[in-house]
């Protein structure tokens, strides 16, 4: 059956993290993950441009896959009976905490914005690029439209499967990968002849091909960081094409070296650990500290106009009410709902607390710190430059009067000397 094929044969998967033989690697696992990665960087060996030719393919393949699943299994018997079950709404589930902090988990990790995906990939136009706003819109529709019309295909099989077991769809609708490699696997297998093989091929081809774009977003995303602090050291560096391929195998590697515990015969459980605290915490947490810093450090004003110079589109006044309170607030109550959820549940309780803290609680943590210390460290020197620095500095001699100057500008030195600087010369 699909299920004891998944973690059996595939996962090789172990009853608990406790058991005999569960940090051992799955060879086969490691290989098919190797070459993940081995392809990932072959794509992207040319940077951003060879990113861009690759994506026209492992973007628009799925949605041509897609729309042939959709053509085979909507006529099949009980689809309706699926799709009934897909459409209808159940509100009483908007009352349930996990419901609004999964659905948040969902289209912060699809959309990333709050990974700085989208701002990584988009630093790469022109600064005289005037589509910016269009391209939002257009990225959020699609995402969404694939998405819902994705679940027209799943569950038109899943209506069918039911139909076939003579259980109610609900009980046999799974979720995450007991959907994706279970209850699919099985409907797909009800088709006659080469139909199953040739539509099994075309749908976990689709899987692939959108795991690929996840990971070239992420190796383009981490690329962008290592090049923009290199250049923030020294501005005369020049990223050479060799230079981007020796970055490009160093990331590529390390990812690859991180993600090894979860190719262990127990790594689907550290895996179910991670994605839980990913989800719950992680994104939703970055997504409210970088509204904080939005909104409050580099000031709602200063996004608007931004946005303004950016695209030539001047957002309503009330903007910076959402920057600065409406989003962050909204943003803060699913996490205070998640997190009392998590209190009175008992999702991960099956699991040893020294995995929970090492693939949990600890990459969590260093995440987060990793995004509010740059805040702090920004207002701390705004508050040191520009508040304690200039009641210590009153009485010093005039020779100081550089110091001076870079305690008002707020503690951000000019690239020119004081002396030369123009009256209204830009601090950096």
């Amino acid at each position: 059956t699909p299920d004891r094929y998944l973690h059996e044969v595939v996962l090789q998967r172990v009853d608990s993290l406790d058991a005999e033989g569960s940090a051992t690697v799955n060879i086969r696992l490691f290989l098919e993950v190797v070459a993940v990665w081995v392809i990932t960087a072959l794509c992207l060996v040319k940077g951003i441009h060879s990113a861009g030719k690759a994506a026209y393919f492992t973007v628009l393949m799925p949605v041509v896959m897609i729309a042939i699943l959709f053509a085979a299994c909507i006529g099949l018997e009980g689809a309706g009976d699926g799709l009934r079950y897909y459409l209808t709404p159940r509100w009483e589930a908007l009352l349930s905490a996990e419901v609004w902090g999964l659905a948040a988990g969902q289209i912060i990790f699809s959309l990333s914005p709050g990974m700085g995906t989208c701002i990584s990939l988009a630093s790469y136009h022109e600064r005289s690029y005037r589509k910016l706003a269009q391209d939002c819109a257009l990225v959020a529709t699609a995402n969404s439209a694939f998405s819902i019309f994705g679940g027209f295909v799943v569950f038109s099989v899943v209506g069918n499967l039911a139909g076939v077991l003579g259980k109610p769809v609900e009980e046999v609708a799974a979720s995450g990968e007991g959907l994706a490699f279970i209850v699919f696997a099985q409907g797909l297998a009800q088709f006659e002849g080469r139909w199953a093989q040739v539509l099994s091929i075309a749908f976990f081809l689709t899987l692939f091909l959108l795991g690929l774009d996840s990971t070239f977003a992420v190796i383009e995303t981490l690329q962008t960081y290592v090049n923009d602090w290199i250049l923030s050291r020294n501005p005369s560096a020049k990223i050479t094409a060799r230079g981007n391929a020796a970055r490009l195998a160093l990331i590529a590697t390390t990812l690859l070296l991180v993600g090894l515990p979860y190719v262990t015969r127990g790594g689907y459980m550290l895996l179910e650990i991670a994605d839980h605290y990913i989800v719950t915490y992680c994104l939703s947490v970055s997504v409210l500290l970088e509204y904080v810093m939005i909104g409050h450090v580099y000031t709602a004003e200063q996004m608007i106009e931004d946005v303004h110079e950016s695209t030539g589109i001047q957002l309503p006044s009330w903007f910076a009410i959402h920057l600065r309170y409406v989003a962050p607030v909204t943003i803060g109550i699913v996490i205070c709902l998640l997190f009392a959820s998590e209190l009175t549940s008992d999702s991960l309780g099956s699991y040893p607390q020294w995995a929970i803290f090492l693939f949990g609680s600890l990459p969590t943590c260093i995440a987060l710190s990793a995004i509010a210390w740059p805040a702090a460290q920004f207002r701390f020197r705004r508050f040191f430059w520009g508040i304690v620095y200039p009641m210590l500095s009153q009485r010093t001699p005039e020779s100081l009067a550089a110091a001076r100057l870079r305690a008002r500008q707020g503690g951000f030195k000019s690239f020119q000397d004081s002396d030369d600087q123009p009256e209204h010369g830009h601090a950096i």
